[in-house]
């Protein structure tokens, strides 16, 4: 630094000594008045490089990526990678340097599905320092385009917290039910619902809360590369004031009857246990709560629906008055008998059936459903008269049926056939 000074005492001893005679004659010569401006002003650059000199440095800042001119039918797949740059700028200004002050972007204007190698652009949003982009890193990025996929998804509201003992959650009110998530199609199709996520911890009063919603999976992990419209939605929470309260069982009300040859297996609702306010008078009553009804009408596998709870005026639950109800349907097992007239196989040239051959009553176990639309020419029942000559054989009867039914019993088992010389 000292040898800086110096070096700029010099400069100004001899920039002094020329412009001394050039003031004295500016009034005879202007281009010596030209003269001193222009070295006047190299001598400010001069003196600015030297307290503050620019180096070129290749900042350790991870700038996202955005995608732009993105066509109407296509999505980016995968998050885009970061890039760096290497820039030229003053000393002074490095350290201050941010994502913040740069764009970078890749154009994917009149791309189609597929996987690209694309070019970064890179553009400085500040000019101090002179701040100046030398080089991307990389500078090419790998984009993944996949057909743009939208779908419309229930909205659940996600409510946290409680609030005091003596107040309950009364109505909630969602601004719309639905939504419409968009994106790759990959990410989409994970989506099952979104979630409007709402505290209510120490809540006393109603009120109304904008919330974000949450694309989800059926996990309920949160699904990322989508987007959700609206984004945000107002939430409307009554607060009740509530002195009496008690936990009660959630009774599903089914409404129908499930397909012939189908039987209910099992029923849950999720939650299985709310906890209810409402008067004295009720509360000490109840056993438990009634959904709204479940329809299962002509249902052969299993039914899924959210329904509310059924809930008399004046009596509020904890948490939200919406369930999940699953009923379990399965095909009943079942036994059927069916007459079947009997075949013959490997009767000899020389012989032949006397008479006609009987029918054999023919049980068979399997599922319901099967058993009913079975048609009894699937059915059949043979004897094997191998080697048989003329006269009376007591044989046994073989029965084939279709896959996945089982032949429980025969009757009867054998079959007399008289057997007469051709």
């Amino acid at each position: 630094m000292e040898q800086v000074r110096g070096f700029i005492q010099e400069a100004a001893v001899f920039i002094g000594a020329v412009l001394r005679p050039a003031v004295r004659s500016i009034r005879e010569n202007s281009g010596l008045a030209v003269l001193s401006v222009v070295l006047a002003f190299g001598l400010w650059i001069f003196v600015t490089e030297a307290e503050n000199p620019e180096q070129t440095r290749r900042l350790p800042i991870d700038i996202p990526v955005r995608a732009v001119n993105v066509p109407a039918d296509v999505a980016v797949a995968d998050q885009l990678e970061d890039v760096r740059v290497q820039v030229r700028v003053e000393e002074n200004v490095v350290e201050s340097l941010t994502k913040e002050d740069f764009q970078a972007t890749v154009d994917l204007d009149g791309l189609t599905v597929g996987e690209y190698e694309l070019p970064v652009e890179v553009r400085a949003l500040t000019s101090r320092g002179n701040l100046r982009i030398v080089d991307v890193l990389p500078g090419e990025i790998t984009v993944k385009l996949a057909q743009l996929l939208s779908k419309t998804v229930p909205i659940d509201l996600d409510i946290s917290g409680s609030p005091p003992a003596d107040s309950s959650l009364g109505r909630t009110e969602l601004e719309t039910e639905r939504a419409v998530v968009s994106g790759a199609q990959g990410s989409v199709e994970k989506v099952v619902k979104v979630v409007a996520p709402l505290d209510i911890e120490g809540r006393t009063e109603s009120f109304e809360s904008a919330v974000r919603l949450e694309p989800r999976d059926q996990q309920g992990a949160l699904v990322e590369d989508v987007t959700v419209d609206p984004a945000v939605i107002d939430v409307s929470v009554e607060m009740v004031q509530q002195t009496f309260s008690r936990a009660l069982a959630v009774s599903p009300r089914l409404e129908g009857t499930q397909r012939q040859g189908y039987n209910i297996v099992g029923t849950n609702v999720d939650p299985s246990v709310v906890t209810v306010f409402g008067p004295e008078g009720f509360i000490n009553a109840a056993v438990s709560i009634d959904t709204q009804p479940v329809d299962i009408d002509d249902a052969t596998g299993d039914v899924i629906h959210t329904v509310s709870l059924d809930l008399p005026t004046g009596v509020t639950v904890r948490g939200g008055v919406n369930v999940t109800v699953t009923v379990n349907i399965s095909p009943a097992p079942g036994q059927l008998m069916f007459a079947i007239p009997v075949s013959a196989t490997g009767l000899e040239n020389d012989v032949r059936i006397s008479g006609a051959l009987p029918s054999v009553q023919v049980f068979l176990f399997g599922s319901l459903p099967a058993l009913l639309e079975l048609n009894p020419n699937d059915i059949t029942a043979s004897v094997d008269l191998s080697g048989k000559d003329a006269g009376s054989h007591k044989v046994k009867v073989k029965v084939t049926a279709p896959s996945g039914l089982e032949v429980r019993s025969i009757s009867p088992e054998e079959v007399e056939i008289i057997l007469e010389s051709s």
